[in-house]
C-alpha cells in the first residue's frame, strides 16, 4: 500500500469511526431531549445545557482514546480558547449539540456535529440528527451519504422558485448594526420567496446536501467554527459551493458562509 492508499485507508477509518460516535452521542442525547437543564449561560439568550456537557464528554474522551495525539477543538469545553486551526496538522472540531435552544425546548431540529479537519480543511464530516434518524457523512474526494446513501445538491437554476434556509439577524449586535442586518434580511426576502430558519446551521448545511433545501444564507453574526466545520464539506462533497463570507467585524471563531447547490451561488451571494 503506497502512501496515497495508507492516507485514503486512514481517512476512511476515521470516517467510520465519527459515523459510530455521532450515533453514540445522538442515542445519548435523546435521553435528554425535552427535559434538559441549563447549566452554563453564556449570555441573554444563549445557554449550554447538561445534555451539550454529556455530549461534548462522550465525544472527546472517544477521540483521545483512539486518536490521542490530536487536537480538540470543542464548543463548551475549549470555548474561551479557540483560535485558528491552520497551523494544526490534525483537529477534531465538535458541536455535541447544535440547536441547543431547538432541544432544550423539545422542537426536533438539532443535530450532532463532528469534523476531523488537516491544516484547517475539513477531510471528514459527520452530522447526525437523531429524531428523524439521519446520518450524513462526507470524506474528502469520496461524494456525501445519507444513511449510507450517496447524496447530491438539488438543480434549481432560478431564485425565485428556490427554498433557502436562513441564520437570521440576532439583537446581541449593537442596535445600528442589527437594524443594517435586519434590513438586509428583508430585502432578500423580496429576492427569495421560501425562507425557513430551523436555527441549527450544521442540520441546515446538511439539508442542503441532500438537495432538500436549495441554499444556507447566514446573516446571524453569531455562527461558529464548530457550526459548520462539518456541514460545509458535506456540501462541497454533495456538488455544492460554499463561499466565506466571514465579516472584517467578526473574529474567530464567529464565521459566516454561503452555501448553495452552485447554480445559485452568484445571485444570493451578491444579497450578502
Amino acid at each position: 500500500m503506497n502512501l496515497i492508499e495508507t492516507q485514503k485507508f486512514a481517512l476512511r477509518q476515521a470516517q467510520d469511526f465519527t459515523e459510530r460516535l455521532a450515533v453514540k452521542a445522538g442515542a445519548l442525547l435523546l435521553k435528554k431531549f425535552g427535559h434538559s437543564k441549563i447549566k452554563v449561560q453564556k449570555g441573554p439568550s444563549d445557554f449550554a445545557t447538561d445534555a451539550d456537557l454529556a455530549s461534548e464528554k462522550l465525544i472527546i474522551k472517544e477521540i483521545k482514546k483512539h486518536f490521542p495525539e490530536d487536537e480538540i477543538l470543542a464548543e463548551e469545553s475549549n470555548y474561551h480558547e479557540a483560535r485558528s486551526l491552520k497551523h494544526e496538522t490534525r483537529t477534531w472540531v465538535i458541536d455535541p449539540l447544535d440547536g441547543t435552544k431547538n432541544f432544550h425546548f423539545g422542537l426536533p431540529n438539532w443535530c450532532v456535529s463532528i469534523a476531523l479537519q488537516i491544516k484547517g480543511k475539513s477531510v471528514v464530516g459527520v452530522v447526525y440528527a437523531p429524531v428523524a434518524k439521519q446520518l450524513f457523512s462526507a470524506r474528502k474526494g469520496a461524494g456525501a451519504k445519507l444513511n449510507g446513501q450517496k447524496i447530491h445538491v438539488s438543480t434549481q437554476n432560478k431564485i425565485e422558485h428556490s427554498l433557502i434556509l436562513a441564520e437570521i439577524p440576532r439583537r446581541h449586535t449593537s442596535g445600528q448594526r442589527f437594524a443594517r442586518d435586519l434590513a438586509a434580511f428583508t430585502k432578500s426576502l423580496n429576492k427569495v420567496q421560501r425562507v425557513r430558519a430551523f436555527a441549527s446551521a450544521a442540520y441546515d448545511l446538511a439539508l442542503v446536501a441532500r438537495g432538500a433545501a436549495d441554499g444556507y444564507l447566514d446573516f446571524s453574526r453569531n455562527t461558529k467554527i464548530w457550526d459548520i466545520a462539518a456541514g460545509e464539506l458535506l456540501i462541497r462533497e454533495a456538488g455544492g459551493r460554499v463561499s466565506d463570507v466571514t465579516l472584517p467585524t467578526l473574529k474567530f471563531p464567529n464565521v459566516s458562509i454561503l452555501a448553495t447547490n452552485g447554480k445559485l451561488h452568484g445571485e444570493l451571494l451578491k444579497l450578502l
